[in-house]
């Protein structure tokens, strides 16, 4: 069997793609993000990623980057809305070691006085160069609104009057909150044995979890929306204005779940999309513009995003609407519905290539749905999709009165953004 899965007494599930590739890639995940901070915490979740490389009882800061690296591993981590990822990959030779390593970090953190003191200073500066990004603060200002008043539009970063002053007893009583066996889904893909690793994960993570405790549960339940400004404008002397147009979708439970992936291809996903052709190619209005969908389980969006000259928004929002209103009124073919399936294929096929978005997207689907995730199954859905239903949802997204657009630039005016 190719894919292999075992829930430990305590909670702790692991799962492992096996194949010949030499590289064997790891994803941890816990269950806590952004989402789970209060007003107090803003921060926490991505500030204890940080410091979970900065030392144990056994192992300086140092001592980790070392023995990282003299096994030749590639390692990072991310802290997302929802979840805190830790990641490594390596040679099958030395994936014990690289996971010992990983096991002593997320076990035995110090949060040492000078090296917190220290970290400070560095989520601090990736605040400063996020705000320097004019799409990070598009889409940041973008969440802020559509989201507004939930713990969804928390930004990951936090504050930095949060982060400048958050005790070491904080973070670590935020971390013992959620860092439990239950809360956490180790994946892993490559050429290793199942019950090797079975006796490594055990010997060295699922042991030290000797208590079991209440799951952190996903919540399935929809958001309620409540958008704070329809229309929004962050005033930058950038050389272009960013904008994104942000419009309620539906969420992975939803039977349009692979309609509306389908629907946001054709609408802007590639170099053959609707958007494409027209906004840049015929009108030469913008360098990038693309759709795409965030697909949660509590909420789903179609997000378009495009850059252009200040003087061109406008004509650019208004060309738009009459794509988004043209799919609406006069549908796809079904040979742009067929082509747009055969590159979904391809996406699923190109991902299934690396190690490392094996690991990734087995360790969501078992987080987020307690199952096994199965590409063949995902692309039967794909192929099972209709013009019909694709020409229904254009008139959805059409006729979508829950969005918001929030441009970034200098010199922008309201009403050009309201041709939308």
């Amino acid at each position: 069997m190719r894919k292999q899965t075992k829930t430990y007494d305590n909670g702790l599930q692991l799962i492992l793609e096996r194949n010949e590739k030499q590289v064997v890639s790891v994803d941890i995940l816990f269950s806590v993000g952004s989402q789970d901070e209060n007003q107090g915490e803003l921060g926490f979740a991505h500030f204890i990623e940080h410091m979970m490389f900065k030392g144990t009882k056994d192992m300086s800061a140092e001592d980790i980057m070392d023995k990282l690296t003299f096994y030749g591993a590639d390692f990072n981590a991310f802290t997302s809305k929802t979840t805190t990822k830790y990641v490594f990959k390596c040679l099958a030779e030395n994936f014990e070691e690289c996971f010992k390593i990983y096991a002593d970090m997320i076990l035995n953190p110090e949060f040492k006085k000078e090296e917190l003191d220290r970290e400070r200073q560095v989520v601090i500066e990736e605040m400063k160069r996020s705000d320097d990004e004019p799409l990070d603060v598009l889409y940041r200002r973008t969440m802020e609104n559509y989201f507004a008043g939930l713990s969804f539009a928390h930004d990951e970063l936090g504050t930095e009057e949060i982060i400048e002053n958050v005790s070491r007893e904080k973070l670590l009583e935020f971390k013992n909150r959620f860092y439990k066996a239950e809360n956490c889904v180790i994946s892993v893909a490559g050429d290793i044995d199942f019950e090797e690793l079975d006796r490594i994960v055990n010997e060295n993570i699922v042991r030290f979890f000797d208590y079991k405790a209440e799951k952190h549960k996903v919540s399935f339940e929809p958001f309620d929306i409540n958008i704070s400004k329809k229309y929004d404008i962050v005033e930058r002397d950038d050389n272009q204005a960013n904008v994104c147009i942000h419009i309620k979708s539906v969420p992975s439970g939803d039977k349009d779940k692979y309609v509306s992936n389908l629907y946001a291809s054709i609408l802007g996903n590639s170099q053959n999309s609707r958007l494409f052709k027209i906004i840049r190619e015929k009108l030469g209005l913008v360098y990038t513009i693309y759709a795409y969908n965030e697909v949660g389980v509590r909420s789903g969006e179609l997000l378009i995003v495009f850059g252009t000259r200040p003087k061109n928004v406008k004509l650019a929002m208004a060309e738009i609407r009459k794509v988004i209103d043209d799919l609406a009124e006069n549908g796809i073919t079904e040979e742009e519905l067929e082509r747009t399936i055969n590159w979904k294929k391809a996406g699923i096929a190109f991902g299934m290539e690396t190690n490392s978005n094996l690991a990734d997207v087995n360790c969501v689907h078992l987080h987020l749905y307690n199952e096994i995730f199965d590409e063949n199954k995902r692309i039967k859905k794909i192929e099972a999709v209709t013009v019909e239903a694709v020409n229904e949802f254009a008139k959805r997204i059409a006729n979508e009165t829950e969005f918001n657009v929030v441009a970034v630039g200098k010199g922008l005016k309201i009403e050009d953004l309201k041709q939308f």
